[in-house]
């Protein structure tokens, strides 16, 4: 039995195995935190807020969801659902004629209120301090220019936003003093 003096085979080895171990450990709680997190956030029921950059003297929008038939309009901590009808009037030699959806014209002796001019109402009377700034849903891009049109023939100032169909949205406004 001969003792040598240098150390053996198995003494100048470092096994890395258990570091190895512990690192995948620990990516896998990273992605697994991570992974939660996105699902809160994009996942069912997740909405959007959007935050307007007031400057001075800017205007304050006035939101409103549309998606082809229906206007959500948001009044405060209120929301109004609005259905639009695409019945136009206009003065014709001194008479009135109403256009259906179709674009048929009728006589008529007058316009006859619309859901949509409460909303209408208000932008125009603080058409100096508020905008409508809108939201459509892709169901409702291929009509927006009509239904905005209302808005422009009374000269309110509108902005426009794409929202995902089932997506919610609220606007949430800035704090006085900070960015």
């Amino acid at each position: 039995m001969a003792v040598s003096g240098r150390p053996s085979a198995e003494q100048d080895h470092f096994d890395l195995l258990p570091f190895v171990g512990i690192m995948m450990c620990l990516l896998g709680t990273l992605l697994l935190v991570t992974m939660s997190v996105a699902v809160i956030n994009i996942g069912a029921g997740a909405g959007e807020g959007w935050v307007p950059q007031l400057d001075k003297g800017s205007k304050i929008p006035v939101l409103v969801e549309w998606d082809g038939k229906y206007a959500a309009w948001h009044a405060g901590n209120d929301i109004r659902t609005i259905e639009e009808n695409f019945i136009e009037y206009t003065p014709v030699n001194g008479t009135w004629v109403r256009y259906d959806p179709d674009g048929k014209g009728h006589p008529v002796d007058g316009p006859q209120p619309n859901p949509l001019d409460p909303l209408v109402n208000y932008l125009q009377a603080h058409e100096s301090t508020h905008y409508a700034l809108f939201a459509v849903r892709p169901s409702g891009f291929k009509n927006f220019r009509r239904f905005a049109s209302r808005f422009e023939d009374r000269q309110i100032e509108i902005g426009a936003e794409p929202l995902d169909q089932g997506k919610s949205v609220r606007l949430v406004m800035p704090v006085e003093g900070k960015k």
